[in-house]
């Protein structure tokens, strides 16, 4: 437990000082740094169940798309919008 606390610690820590980076390249370079961190932290802690959970908390609590800026469809031939 304590090796995946250091490890998510780290991620955060690295992650936070490349969003400060003025330096684009070693911006990039920190972020994938954190990334394997926190795989590395999942992979070997039992931290999957609260994060999970977290990150659905986080989903649901995202804006929805208002339905009335669908666009609708038309039956024109030279549009450019394509119905799946």
């Amino acid at each position: 437990m304590m090796v995946t606390l250091l490890l998510l610690g780290l991620a955060v820590f690295v992650w936070s000082k490349s969003r400060r980076n003025s330096d684009e390249v070693i911006a990039i370079f920190e972020t994938l740094v954190a990334a394997v961190l926190l795989v590395l932290a999942l992979c070997c802690g039992r931290l999957h169940l609260p994060l999970a959970c977290l990150l659905l908390a986080y989903a649901l609590l995202l804006p929805r798309y208002p339905s009335r800026q669908i666009p609708e469809p038309s039956d024109g031939r030279d549009d450019i919008f394509v119905e799946f």
